[in-house]
């Protein structure tokens, strides 16, 4: 499940096999050797406070799976305390925490590196990117969530290869540097997930012996993931 706003909606991106959606439901499939459903709930120009909506859409299912949320870029350019926004998140991943399923965050990213933004603009919106991680690594982290830290000055050294045409959202090439750096937190996150689908199938004696005559496999994995 993905959630959040354009980053998690991969704006800026064609093909449908670079969005951010694909590839990660492509690589836990690999991983896990195992079908992955995908559900993209992000919306571009979401902010914090609209994540609610999202999340409640989330946590009424009858099987949870992995949520991965990309939010914080919009919170950034509203004239609004950035803490705010974390004390939100981290209540959302609580939630979603709370409903079974396992949640990994993309810390806000360098919003200031856009080229698309004057001098004075992306400055302001480096430092309150920066603040913004922090707040939001630790909200998250209380909250029982994965954390993923996408600040790198990738994107300042090759602008011109990492950002799409508008100048403000990322290239293919530039979410793949996004993916690389979260694939490892989602991937634990499905393994963490499918470990708890598996439940025993032989019966067990008191005393921890099989009982007489159960035989099949020690666990299966049950349900989608």
């Amino acid at each position: 499940m993905l959630l959040g706003d354009s980053s998690a909606v991969t704006v800026g991106v064609v093909q449908r096999q670079d969005t951010v959606g694909a590839q990660l439901a492509g690589m836990l499939a690999s991983r896990l050797e195992c079908a992955v459903e995908l559900e993209v709930l992000a919306r571009a120009g979401a902010t914090t406070a609209a994540l609610g909506r999202q999340v409640r859409s989330v946590t009424g299912r009858s099987a949870p799976g992995v949520a991965f949320v990309l939010v914080g870029g919009n919170d950034v350019m509203l004239p609004a305390p950035v803490r705010r926004s974390a004390v939100r998140l981290g209540r959302y991943v609580r939630e979603l925490r709370g409903a079974g399923w396992e949640v990994v965050v993309g810390s806000c990213a360098d919003i200031g590196a856009a080229p698309a933004l004057r001098r004075g603009v992306a400055a302001v919106a480096s430092a309150r990117s920066r603040r913004l991680a922090r707040l939001q690594s630790a909200a998250v982290l209380a909250a029982g969530g994965r954390v993923v830290a996408l600040q790198t000055d990738a994107f300042r050294r090759w602008p011109v290869r990492l950002y799409c045409p508008d100048g403000f959202h990322p290239s293919p090439e530039g979410y793949r540097v996004y993916l690389r750096m979260a694939d490892s937190a989602v991937a634990a996150a499905g393994e963490a997930r499918v470990a708890g689908l598996v439940r025993p199938r032989t019966p067990v004696l008191p005393c921890g012996l099989p009982a007489e005559g159960a035989s099949g496999p020690a666990g299966a994995v049950r349900g989608p993931v």
